[in-house]
């Protein structure tokens, strides 16, 4: 079973990183539809203000950011 887990905090957004989940990225269109914009990467840089996956930095207040895992496997870890 696959779950989806929002990433808001910058110690969520850390853990990920630190445990190398697969993060994707989601913005949300003029009717408030998300779309995701990135299929997901291992994230390489945080600051305050953005996200660094695949070498391109998403801004925070502009984008959700979340992490699909297995409930059952490894990369099933609370974050």
């Amino acid at each position: 079973m696959l779950i989806s887990k929002a990433l808001y905090t910058d110690t969520e957004l850390f853990a990920a990183s630190l445990f190398q989940l697969k993060v994707s990225v989601w913005e949300r269109t003029a009717d408030d539809i998300p779309v995701r914009v990135e299929d997901g990467g291992i994230i390489t840089k945080i600051t305050p203000f953005s996200v660094t996956i695949n070498g391109i930095r998403y801004i925070r207040s502009d984008c959700e950011f979340r992490t699909d895992a297995d409930a059952n496997g490894p990369a099933g870890r609370n974050i």
